[in-house]
């Protein structure tokens, strides 16, 4: 009686180690399979639509779903072998489908990994990652045929890294540590990060515009390339659905334009400000925005001020973000690793934007990764170094804010 009054209560249940329990492993198989079929579903909408209203091709079922798994594989940076070539155009507007049912994955897995932390939320990414791997790798050699051949070992690593970078930004939301993790960055990165992302988002933004108008300008020219395959109703939509898918890469390669760098649309061909040299082009809608013959002298320069106008705006930021006077040298310095960086990201989005879609003429498409993120790091690190410097001499020639009033 006594030792059972004087036993201490018993506290709350402690909770379970940062790990993964075999629950915790189905459910991330289950989640991967769930985020496979829907992604498959979606992304093969425009296909389903094409095959329902085709009935005169007599393309069997099969077909259909194997031209599926093929148009999901490209979402995921996988390459198609076909003959006489290969098709390693990715869309990226479809790729963005995948991405946000892994986010939303993440997030679920991040509620069964306890207790929040870094290590659960790699946790949470791996145990959707790995299975999603497995699964595009299988997608890759179901869609197999005699003419198209995906790259399996592509698919495995493209689902890998997809998976990762989906479940993984998805568990790190869901947990709450993105701010944790972007306060223990350097506070030099804190300030280049937004800076970058600021010139990439600008230029993005004039290069939507530009393709905007450039479409609309040739309305009826797209009109006519939609209407050459007579593809009715339902056909036409399926097609309206897979040229949006594309609508990314025609922003980049319109930002690649701006850069003065431009881009190809085949071997030996250019679409520049300096002007464009256009042989024959697929029948695709997006195409009719393609400029003919060489623009105006004055739009070259005016194309290459965005960059730089970008540019300046983000030196002037970086300044600011330094907090009162800063030396000379730290001012160049701090304001010119703004133009490497931004030559990284769109070297990055080139390589993404572009690739082969097929053999001989159409076996380069988009713009060159190296040249046009060379000329970016050039062209913005001129405008940052020069904005920076403007701001700083502004700021030296104001009196301090502690100075006595002097004036009558």
């Amino acid at each position: 009686m006594t030792e059972t009054l004087s036993r201490p209560a018993e506290g709350p249940a402690p909770e379970p180690p940062a790990g993964v329990s075999l629950d915790v492993l189905r459910t991330g198989a289950s989640v991967a399979l769930w985020t496979t079929v829907v992604g498959l579903l979606l992304a093969g909408l425009p296909v389903l639509l094409a095959w329902a209203v085709e009935a005169r091709s007599g393309t069997a079922a099969s077909d259909m779903v194997r031209s599926v798994g093929q148009l999901w594989l490209l979402a995921h940076g996988v390459s198609l072998d076909v003959p006489g070539g290969r098709v390693g155009l990715t869309p990226l507007g479809l790729c963005a489908l995948p991405l946000v049912l892994l986010l939303r994955a993440g997030g679920r897995m991040a509620g069964q990994c306890r207790p929040a932390s870094p290590r659960a939320a790699l946790w949470a990414a791996l145990v959707v990652a790995v299975p999603y791997a497995l699964l595009t790798a299988l997608v890759a050699a179901f869609s197999s045929t005699a003419a198209v051949r995906p790259s399996t070992a592509q698919a495995l690593l493209g689902g890998l890294l997809l998976g990762m970078v989906g479940a993984g930004t998805g568990a790190l939301r869901r947990a709450g540590l993105g701010g944790r993790a972007w306060a223990r960055l350097p506070a030099r990165t804190r300030r280049l990060l937004p800076a970058v992302a600021g010139v990439s988002g600008l230029v993005l933004a004039a290069a939507a515009l530009l393709a905007g108008a450039a479409l609309a300008a040739h309305l009826s020219r797209a009109a006519e390339l939609a209407a050459a395959s007579e593809p009715g109703v339902v056909g036409g939509l399926a097609l309206l659905l897979l040229g949006l898918t594309f609508v990314p890469n025609a922003v980049i390669w319109a930002g690649s334009w701006l850069a003065g760098v431009g881009f190809a649309v085949g071997v030996g061909t250019s679409v520049a400000p300096s002007g464009s040299q256009i042989g024959a082009v697929p029948a695709f809608p997006l195409l009719a925005a393609l400029p003919e013959g060489a623009p105006p002298g004055w739009v070259g320069p005016v194309a290459l001020l965005v960059p730089f106008a970008a540019g300046a705006l983000a030196g002037r930021r970086v300044l600011r973000g330094l907090g009162g006077y800063a030396s000379l040298p730290r001012t160049v310095v701090e304001a010119a690793l703004v133009g490497p960086a931004c030559g990284l990201v769109w070297a990055g989005l080139a390589w993404l934007a572009g690739g082969p879609l097929g053999g001989d003429r159409l076996s380069v498409l988009g713009p060159a990764p190296l040249r046009l993120g060379l000329t970016v790091t050039g062209l913005v690190t001129a405008g940052a170094v020069g904005g920076a410097l403007l701001l700083r001499r502004r700021q030296s020639a104001l009196p301090p804010a502690d100075a006595p009033d002097l004036r009558p």
